[in-house]
């Protein structure tokens, strides 16, 4: 009985033994290779393809587009809000009749026209078929400043610049690039400015500077609009503003709360006319007990 089980053990054990069989090394080797092939045909393949995408991509874009008749630019839609001349701004963008509308560099023609100190911003855009449109918005002046430009014999020259209101050199534009025969209206005169920071197109960087350009912003709107008008000022000192009017009055400003020393200007102003009396100078920077000193008022009227 126990020897029967145990031999019938052993055949049940035989009957699940693995076969080794080893290939031959000619039919691996056959194997690999036509893997190889398949890899390398797939990979080839897939290059021609790119290849020829890119390629026909590239002959399609220059014959529907970038040598393509049809998108040849017959008309440029120059619009500004100022006083530039859209001559001279076609000029500034170097473009022409007859470039291909796609073959021109947006991006570059902004940046042309945006490295002129007279334009602040400039959109470029294409209307197909035929049209380049640009939109100028031109740089406002708020202020003038005096600069000296050395000659080639030595000699210093006088040159006058305009400042806009986020504190950019202009230069003066020519007289005959303008579509306006009148002159442009006084601006305030700022004296105290580095002669190095006078590069037109170059934004001046200043505390002293920003508050007497916001001055001139706010004067037209507050309560000494009318009454007098703002011919100097000056920013050479750190903390005030030393302001010079038409009427002959200079005028100390702090750089900050310059509505409330406006209305406080005012006040002043009106208690001078009640006794027949003008503001020959005063401190508004200091808050309390002001020094004021009085002038007749026939005296200070502007020649």
């Amino acid at each position: 009985m126990w020897g029967n089980r145990h031999q019938s053990n052993r055949r049940g054990h035989q009957r699940y033994t693995l076969l080794n069989v080893d290939l031959p090394a000619e039919k691996v080797r056959q194997q690999r290779l036509r893997w190889a092939a398949r890899t390398a045909g797939f990979v080839l393949g897939a290059v021609a393809l790119f290849v020829g995408v890119w390629h026909g991509g590239g002959w399609l874009l220059k014959s529907g587009f970038y040598h393509n008749d049809h998108f040849s630019m017959r008309s440029v839609d120059i619009r500004t809000d100022g006083v530039i001349q859209t001559s001279q701004i076609q000029t500034w963008a170097r473009v022409q009749k007859g470039d291909n509308l796609f073959g021109l560099d947006l991006q570059r023609v902004k940046r042309d026209l945006e490295m002129v100190p007279l334009i602040e911003t400039a959109a470029v855009d294409r209307v197909l078929p035929e049209t380049l449109r640009l939109r100028i918005t031109e740089r406002r002046p708020l202020a003038q400043v005096i600069g000296y430009k050395q000659q080639g014999d030595g000699d210093l020259r006088r040159v006058r610049y305009w400042i806009d209101g986020k504190g950019v050199v202009i230069p003066p534009i020519d007289p005959k690039l303008t579509t306006r025969d009148a002159p442009p209206k006084w601006m305030p005169l700022i004296v105290g400015l580095s002669q190095a920071e006078l590069m037109p197109g170059r934004e001046i960087e200043s505390p002293q500077l920003s508050a007497a350009l916001e001055l001139i912003r706010q004067f037209d709107l507050s309560p000494m609009a009318g009454l007098a008008h703002l011919r100097q000022i000056g920013v050479s000192r750190r903390e005030t503003l030393e302001v010079l009017t038409w009427q002959g009055g200079r005028m100390t400003l702090a750089l900050h709360g310059l509505d409330r020393q406006l209305s406080r200007w005012r006040q002043i102003h009106d208690l001078g006319r009640q006794h027949q009396r003008a503001i020959a100078t005063a401190d508004l920077s200091i808050k309390n007990n002001l020094p004021v000193k009085w002038a007749l008022a026939s005296r200070t009227r502007p020649e």
